[in-house]
């Protein structure tokens, strides 16, 4: 594979499907009370209003768990919910701790997910990804989420780098969509295989 030349000084990682396994599709459509492709199935996601409020940290678990029920005329029970949705991110893929620590030390590594208050301490600290990176970006921590200009130029303007000198590898293609558009090198990977390959290419690696 021929590795591309660049100026790469970031490389940014999403976490749910790239480093940490988020399960199959049936988990989505038991949340969102609904069927159909899972790229479908991740939009209706990304554009719900109140997962968009609880990544960004504007309502609290409980109001979560209330409002997306109510959103999606869902009859589960709102405890079950909640330990359903708090157990989602099943734990790392197998390789990725391998993966992120495989980045040259040129290089700096950091985060960017959307992600939330419930999940948030599971990834840190159960899946240990605490210390791993120079910089963490999660969406309920800055205010802002994928795929919002906001979040990627919040990111851009703290790094103090220029936009094409970051690598971005994530899981949704709207995500990508305006990651690139904003001069970021970002592509759509799913697993740690697709994601080495990509660093890989780019020598970062």
């Amino acid at each position: 594979m021929m590795r591309e030349s660049h100026n790469i000084r970031v490389v940014l990682f999403d976490l749910g499907n790239v480093l940490v396994d988020l399960g199959d599709i049936s988990e989505m459509h038991a949340m969102l009370n609904t069927q159909g492709e899972e790229s479908e199935i991740w939009l209706k996601w990304l554009r719900s209003p109140t997962v968009a409020a609880f990544d960004s940290g504007k309502i609290t678990f409980d109001q979560f768990a209330d409002r997306l029920l109510k959103e999606v005329n869902s009859n589960i029970d709102k405890e079950t919910f909640k330990a359903s949705f708090k157990a989602w991110p099943r734990g790392l893929f197998a390789g990725a701790l391998e993966l992120v620590e495989s980045v040259k030390p040129e290089y700096h590594r950091a985060i960017l997910s959307n992600t939330n208050a419930a999940h948030w301490p599971r990834l840190m600290d159960e899946m240990a990804l605490a210390g791993k990176f120079h910089s963490y970006y999660a969406s309920h921590l800055v205010g802002f989420v994928k795929p919002d200009d906001a979040i990627y130029q919040h990111v851009i303007e703290q790094l103090q780098v220029l936009p094409e000198q970051i690598l971005f590898i994530d899981d949704n293609q709207v995500n990508i969509d305006t990651a690139n558009r904003l001069g970021m090198q970002a592509y759509r990977v799913k697993g740690v295989d697709e994601a080495r390959d990509v660093l890989y290419r780019y020598g970062v690696i």
